[in-house]
């Protein structure tokens, strides 16, 4: 019967212990895979995407078949690793840093990220697969990234200026022009009434800002220009003079030729058929994480609007009617806003307790260290569903909840309603924590988020 077996013979094959279901039937699994077919396994069945996004802030959502973030190994300010998903066919998946040269698949990563040996780092893989087997080898300790230089490569003959210089330059030829200003957020529905000067006072206006870094030593608008807004990111630091706002980057919206929108135009390089064919309409130039937009002058004593982007803000007040005296808050990313859930870690990895949301004391939500003045929490609703990893087929799996106390462990998707009532739970958590007497989140309608509803639900 084993030689039937192995030669593929018609008729049914039996399914007990000791068999495995290949491409060419079925055959009895008289040995344990060999170093290659590991390999091949892990490189099948775990996203190199998915991993790298454990550890690395990556640009594009969970279809994007190319992501940047910053490279984890020689410390650079910007976005200079790229992950290539390979898509549908996630054994193709790679990453590669053009500032250090890093260059590797996902086994690779693990390798260098945790400070592995190959083998160590593909059995690691394995359990993060959740490939039988995989939990029984002996686990190892991880010694930490690899940390390598900046371009050991030879230099390049073009060399493009960093974000930060780029923001520098760009802050240094704008100028105030609080019409231009008043009319961008206008044009995106904020009402008239909402956009004072006290609230608008920190923007700027540049007629022809450049829209990507230039290279080093040329004219910065050497590259395409459009007209643009920006301000001043800013960190609030405690100091013992109380509550400061610290500069530690620009955010630039470029914007449409009348200058009453965002800016929609095609990359000069990209292809007819490129998923991401235009230019990003934002850019956040510098250091964004736990920074903030200030709308008008704080006081904190005042009741805060605390949201994610600045139409969002300034909506949102509107909205409400919010006084003069009350000061808007744009934190600039969902990270900034709600930091991070306490999580559970699983044998297969991590695990949401739907039941009880509590603010990560390595990672908590927005804060403005000493403030007395009411707080609320301005939460969009048109957050994408959160669907895991993919299976070798490219199928997403889901992610690892448990919906009660004491209930199992189930996989499929958070939806946007629940990522929008997380954020909710870890706002208010954490001001409330933080003493604030009064804190509270806002949400908007399902779908939507809070310009949409003064547009009257145009998205």
């Amino acid at each position: 019967m084993q030689r039937a077996a192995r030669a593929g013979t018609a008729g049914p094959h039996p399914r007990g212990a000791g068999h495995v279901r290949h491409d060419r039937g079925w055959r009895l699994m008289d040995r344990a895979p060999s170093f290659q077919e590991r390999v091949a396994a892990v490189k099948r069945k775990l996203p190199i995407g998915d991993v790298i996004e454990r550890h690395v802030k990556l640009s594009g959502g969970y279809g994007a078949t190319r992501r940047r973030g910053k490279c984890p190994f020689h410390g650079g300010k910007s976005a200079s690793f790229s992950v290539s998903t390979g898509g549908s066919n996630c054994e193709a998946g790679f990453a590669h840093c053009f500032g250090c040269q890093w260059h590797g698949d996902v086994i690779g990563f693990v390798r260098d990220h945790l400070g592995m040996s190959f083998a160590d780092a593909l059995a690691e893989c394995e359990v993060m697969a959740g490939i039988a087997g995989a939990a029984e080898r002996p686990s190892a300790q991880a010694t930490g990234p690899i940390v390598r230089e900046r371009n050991p490569a030879p230099q390049r003959e073009r060399r493009f200026v960093e974000p930060a210089d780029m923001g520098r330059v760009i802050w240094k030829l704008a100028r105030p022009d609080f019409r231009a200003v008043q009319q961008y957020f206008h044009g995106r529905g904020v009402p008239i009434e909402a956009l004072t000067e006290e609230r608008l006072c920190e923007f700027r206006y540049l007629a022809d800002c450049p829209v990507m870094p230039w290279v080093i030593g040329a004219r910065p608008r050497s590259v395409p220009i459009a007209p643009a807004v920006m301000v001043l990111m800013k960190r609030p630091v405690m100091t013992e003079t109380g509550l400061q706002f610290m500069a530690c980057g620009l955010h630039v919206t470029f914007l449409n030729p009348d200058g009453t929108g965002t800016m929609i135009r095609r990359k000069p390089w990209a292809k007819p058929d490129d998923e991401d064919a235009l230019l990003p309409k934002r850019r956040m130039l510098g250091e964004s994480g736990g920074a903030c937009v200030v709308l008008g002058r704080y006081d904190p004593a005042a009741t805060a609007y605390i949201g994610e982007g600045n139409e969002t803000v300034l909506s949102a007040m509107a909205l409400d009617g919010a006084g003069a005296g009350c000061i808007g808050i744009a934190t600039l990313s969902l990270d900034n806003l709600q930091g991070a859930p306490k999580l559970w870690q699983g044998r297969h990895g991590r695990i949401w307790p739907l039941f009880r949301i509590e603010p990560s004391d390595e990672r908590p939500p927005f804060d403005l260290p000493g403030h007395k003045g009411a707080v609320i929490g301005l939460i969009d609703s048109d957050m994408s569903p959160l669907r895991g990893m993919r299976d070798p087929r490219g199928a997403f799996v889901g992610e690892a909840v448990v919906e009660r106390k004491g209930g199992p462990i189930v996989r499929r998707p958070i939806t946007g309603m629940e990522r929008a009532q997380i954020c909710s739970e870890l706002f208010v958590r954490a001001w409330r924590v933080r003493g604030v007497r009064f804190a509270e989140a806002r949400r908007a309608p399902l779908g939507m988020d809070f310009n949409d509803v003064i547009n009257g639900g145009a998205g």
